[in-house]
């Protein structure tokens, strides 16, 4: 094979492989485009005629519930993963219902104690998180504080030496460390206190939503023009 004709045969790898991706990335635009995210559907096959979206869980497979070390008083955790999961994709102000489908083999009491250590969880989760926002904003105050005091210590001493003619450069360190302090206090107010918000927000829901037991709680199959037109034909 001549140089030319590899050359040619390399050009068109090339331009190959830019297709590709070019594909590829029209593909994933179409992908999200509003009509079509994943996250819109998922919303709409939790929410009910009610407002409220509804997460069901089956345990008619298991025999109990609850972690097999803890006396029946908590729920195995994978039930919980399985719960946050569906929650995480659905907007952290519609009203959740958890129900639990038990087959009807559950008494009133069992019932109940589930109900219970549910809402217990989620309580103590969300108080947990509360807290942390508390602790935050205080360690943020006081990194703001220190941070404030080394910058105002900086500037006086700068004004004083100056004032005298005395070389000042060695307090630079102390302007870098006053500038740390106050971005480290503004990350928590904002950037980490944000994330923290919407973590308590979120268990929030959690901890306000019902529990529920009975069969599956379904939205109804919408059925287009044609679908119900060929049904009528069947009859």
């Amino acid at each position: 094979m001549s140089s030319k004709e590899t050359k040619n045969l390399k050009e068109k790898e090339k331009q190959a492989i830019k297709d590709s991706r070019k594909e590829y990335f029209r593909k994933i635009d179409e992908l999200f485009k509003t009509e079509y995210k994943y996250s819109s559907r998922f919303e709409r096959t939790h929410l009910m005629s009610d407002g409220k979206a509804y997460i069901n869980v089956d345990l008619t497979h298991v025999d109990t519930p609850f972690s097999i070390y803890s006396y029946d008083t908590r729920i195995d955790s994978e039930i919980y993963s399985y719960i946050e999961q569906e929650a995480w994709y659905l907007r952290a102000d519609i009203p959740l219902v958890v129900n639990f489908d038990d087959g009807g083999r559950y008494t009133d009491d069992m019932k109940e104690k589930i109900a219970n250590a549910v809402v217990r969880h989620y309580t103590l989760d969300y108080e947990d998180k509360r807290q942390e926002i508390t602790k935050n904003y205080l360690r943020a105050t006081i990194i703001l504080i220190v941070g404030l005091f080394l910058l105002s210590t900086y500037i006086i001493s700068t004004i004083i030496l100056d004032k005298y003619g005395v070389n000042y450069g060695f307090l630079e360190a102390l302007c870098i460390v006053s500038w740390a302090f106050v971005w480290e206090s503004t990350n928590r107010f904002f950037f980490d206190g944000a994330e923290r918000r919407r973590d308590a927000f979120n268990a929030g829901q959690l901890a306000l939503m019902e529990v529920t037991f009975g069969k599956p709680v379904l939205r109804p199959k919408k059925v287009s023009k044609r679908e119900s037109q060929r049904i009528e034909k069947m009859k």
